[in-house]
């Protein structure tokens, strides 16, 4: 993942959280938040792959550590987008 990608993703998640904030957006956003979380998580997985050759013991630890974390952020974001009005 390039710098470009990772500042784009980094920006798509911070309109979701603040589309989250807002009744009226709350419904887009919860379901764009969770089709972004499922799109990154291959990335996220290659990460971990990645540092499991060259990382050091406790980044690896974090990077597979959170892959089962993404699915409560999932399924979150989906309670959310049911939520909106």
């Amino acid at each position: 993942m390039t710098s470009r990608s990772r500042s784009t993703t980094g920006l798509a998640v911070l309109a979701c959280a603040a589309g989250l904030l807002h009744p009226r957006t709350r419904r887009a956003a919860g379901l764009v938040s969770a089709a972004l979380l499922v799109a990154i998580f291959p990335a996220n997985v290659q990460m971990a792959m990645d540092l499991r050759r060259k990382g050091t013991g406790p980044a690896q630890a974090v990077a597979w550590a959170r892959l089962p974390l993404q699915l409560p952020q999932i399924r979150a974001a989906l309670r959310a987008s049911r939520e909106g009005r």
